[in-house]
């Protein structure tokens, strides 16, 4: 039997990702299988292993590899068009929010069901390519004076949860007015003035030091009665 040309081989390849992707963001890790992508791009399913050895895992880090990095590109265009910390986290919101499906939340799911050395191999990928350059922001925002200084490996965090959250679907618009309102949830936060609570230099968030309630406090009202 005649080897496939590379160029054939090359587009067996693609379309098996493509359809992949497709199942992947319709019906999560656990729709995805090798008969299925097959199907979807009718070749036997020995010619799926021929290109994907590892199976379906090795097609779910090849997604991931090239949504993350594709991520990646894309926030770090978002702070080189613009300046200040404010302008970057909106611009950056924007960009997570353009996609039309949340592919980081279909990922997160999909590693739950993946092995310790992939999962791992994944969120190193996200935490160079994704958190650092959000970290990279929220520094120079302090270091500016912009920010006020903070845990900003925390808020780096926070910042792509929230985006990644509210982004993933709803009613709202997904879009710039959204962005602009994470970012100015997160940085001037709901306080009115002299009615936030602010919390003395120092403290880092001890109840004992800052005056802010107990956890144990907060979750269990009815004891303190």
């Amino acid at each position: 039997m005649p080897r496939p040309r590379r160029e054939d081989a090359q587009d067996t390849r693609t379309l098996a990702l493509g359809a992949a992707r497709d199942l992947l963001h319709q019906y999560g890790y656990l729709g995805v299988s090798m008969d299925a992508v097959a199907e979807r791009v009718h070749v036997r399913k020995a010619s799926l292993y021929h290109h994907f050895p590892q199976g379906k895992e090795q097609l779910v880090l090849l997604i991931a590899d090239e949504a993350i990095t594709e991520g990646g590109e894309g926030i770090a265009q978002a702070i080189e068009t613009y300046s200040g910390a404010r302008q970057r986290l909106i611009a950056i919101a924007t960009y997570i929010f353009s996609g039309t499906v949340q592919i980081g939340r279909v990922l997160r799911d999909a590693l739950r069901f993946m092995s310790k050395e992939h999962q791992r191999r994944v969120y190193e990928q996200f935490y160079r390519q994704h958190y650092l350059q959000i970290l990279r922001v929220m520094d120079e925002g302090v270091e500016k004076g912009e920010l006020r200084p903070h845990d900003t490996g925390r808020s780096a965090w926070a910042f792509l949860d929230l985006a990644s959250e509210m982004g993933s679907g709803g009613e709202a618009p997904r879009d710039a007015e959204l962005a602009a309102w994470i970012v100015s949830l997160m940085l001037d936060g709901l306080g009115n003035g002299a009615a936030a609570i602010k919390e003395p230099d120092g403290c880092h968030g001890d109840p004992a030091c800052s005056g802010l309630p107990e956890l144990a406090d907060v979750a269990d009202p009815v004891s303190r009665s």
